[in-house]
Formats: C-alpha cells, structure tokens, sequence
C-alpha cells in the first residue's frame, strides 16, 4: 500500500485522477490539494460514486510529507517549484503538467514564456510514454515522470512503429480535442461565439505540444518535421488525431499488420482493422488508445497513408496514463485501476 497526494486536485484531471486512485487497492489518498478550494469538503466538489470524507488543503511540502508519490495536476510552471524538495525527501513525482517533458532548458523557456526553476531535474526526469521502446524499465526507476501531453500521446503512438522507416518529410497533424482539455476555469462563452455546439481550430501558429511531440519523433527519425493544427469541440472528452504522410508499402494490411506485432504487448493499444474507423465513443473514460491506418489513392509510387489514433485526453491523455506509470514505478499490475 503506498500514500499519494495529488497537487491540483479539484481540476477536471484532479477529479479524474481522484476517481481513479479510489479504485485502486494498493493506493490511499492523503492528501488532495486545492489552493482555491482549501478547507472545502471533496465530495461538494466532486461527483464521487465513492464518497471521502477529506477537505481540500494547501499545496505546500509539509502538507505532502507523508505521501510516497505526489501527483502534479497543476497548470504549467507549478511543479517545478516544489518538486526538488520532494525528491530530496525520498518522494516520488508524476508531473501531468509539461515542466519536465522537454529535456532543453531553452527550447522549454522559448515554448513556456517563463524561467523554468527547477533546470538540474531535466536531464533526470523520465518521459512517462509507456509504450515507447524501453521506456517501462525508466519508469520503474524514475524520482520524477513527465506524463505526456494528450496531442503528443495520441500522435506518438500513432507513428511509433512505423517512424523509423520514413522518409524525409513533414507530416501533418489535424487533431481535435474535447473541452475539458482547456481546464475546469474556461468559459465556454468566451471561447465559443455562439452557444455550446462548436468547433474551431486555435494555436495555428505555435502549440506548445509540438516540440514536445518532435522531441520524441526526432528520436526515432531526425529526417520528420510535424505540421500540427489543433483544434477544440464542444465534445466534452476526447483526442482525434489524424497524420497524413507518405511511405513505400505493398498495400495497407501490411502496414496494420506491422502495427499488430509492434504493439501486441501493450495493454492499451488496441490496431483496428483497415477497413474499420475508430471513434471517441469506443475509448471514453477509458485508458485505451485505438488506431488504424488507411490508403488513399496515389498515382505515384510513394503512396499517401491517413493514420487514425483516438483516446481520452483526461484519462490515456493525463491522469489514467499517470496511473499506467505509477503502477509501473511501484511494480503493480500494469493494469489495476484501469480496466
């Protein structure tokens, strides 16, 4: 049994991590903390099919002393405050923000727009993308795990297994997300113009996720450059992400069947037939990822390929991955709490 505290908490990945960890029998949360909530009782501010009597307290080391895992759902710029100090008390640290994702101090500043405070813990903190070759036994022994962005999860995993075969090329990324990926704070009114029925796209011009996604693509292939548009419904929950690109192959069972034996021990990766379509509604409120990959019709040799990549930006794009990664790091099932 381990103590965990979640920094952060009242957000919706808070609330969605809280929900999770609940199920959990090796975990118990001590602490939840909630600067703009402190001293209100959780369940006023949660839906909880199971109640807690805990209230909401500051967000200070002392409060999480007790924990052996702190979990970070905090905006940008928080955790690198006050992760040193846990480290050094032998806690361990799952960011879901983006302070530890991007292993340059500069290109962080330049993406973020601030100083970052804690620049000695970059080199040491482990990208928290299971399915990434070799990444599982990082994780186990990580102090500190960057959980990824929900755009980067979902476009990552979508090229993963065939990235290293690519040719020179930029690919292109048009991925929409649910809401709830803007925060609990966002006002709908003052995004969308008009009612709750929406869609746009924003960030056209520099999303803070891309060199988060490129860091790790430029790992596999140096030759891939990403053209990444985001876009944000008025769904509640959920990542679409669609890559267009090119590649030499026979025909599009081949590259599916690559996908199949690339990903045939991962839990959550689940490669849908070529001919099949994934939606949101197949992987909501789970930690599941569903790909598939399609042709177009191509005159040339170099044929166009559409690969579809679905997942819950709140749960396999923030808390339910952080979950993933702390039943690794604390050598639990893989998939406990998860399923």
């Amino acid at each position: 049994m381990i103590s965990v505290g979640i920094v952060g908490a009242s957000g919706y990945t808070g609330e969605e991590l809280t929900k999770i960890l609940l199920k959990h029998p090796e975990v118990k949360i001590e602490a939840l903390t909630s600067n703009s909530h402190v001293g209100k009782k959780v369940n006023d501010i949660f839906n909880l099919n199971q109640k807690i009597e805990q209230v909401f307290i500051e967000s200070n080391t002392e409060n999480l002393s007790q924990c052996d895992l702190v979990f970070f759902a905090t905006p940008n710029g928080i955790a690198m405050n006050m992760v040193e100090e846990l480290v050094k008390k032998n806690i361990r640290v799952i960011d879901i923000s983006a302070d530890f994702r991007i292993a340059s101090q500069e290109v962080w500043e330049k993406w973020y727009q601030m100083k970052h405070l804690s620049p000695s813990l970059l080199d040491s903190a482990v990208y928290g993308l299971p399915e990434l070759p070799g990444q599982k036994d990082k994780i186990k022994n990580a102090k500190i795990v960057a959980n990824p962005g929900c755009f980067p999860t979902s476009s990552i995993l979508g090229l993963l297994p065939i990235c290293k075969s690519l040719k020179e090329q930029k690919i292109i990324l048009d991925a929409k997300s649910g809401i709830s990926g803007a925060g609990r704070n966002l006002k709908k009114s003052e995004l969308f113009s008009e009612g709750q029925d929406n869609f746009q796209a924003y960030a056209v011009e520099c999303h803070r996720h891309y060199p988060e996604m490129l860091q790790i693509i430029n790992m596999f292939n140096s030759q891939l450059d990403i053209l990444f548009v985001p876009h944000l419904s008025s769904m509640h929950r959920g990542i679409f992400s669609t890559l267009y690109l090119k590649m030499n192959y026979s025909n599009v069972d081949e590259i599916t069947k690559k996908y199949k034996d690339y990903y045939e021990n991962c839990e959550f990766i689940k490669i849908l037939d070529s001919n099949s379509f994934p939606k949101i509604s197949d992987v909501e409120k789970t930690n599941n990822c569903h790909i598939s990959i399609h042709q177009t019709s191509s005159d040339n040799k170099e044929q166009n390929v559409v690969i579809l990549s679905v997942l819950d930006n709140l749960v396999k794009g923030a808390s339910g991955q952080a979950v993933q990664n702390m039943n690794i790091m604390f050598q639990f099932d893989e998939k406990t709490a998860l399923t």
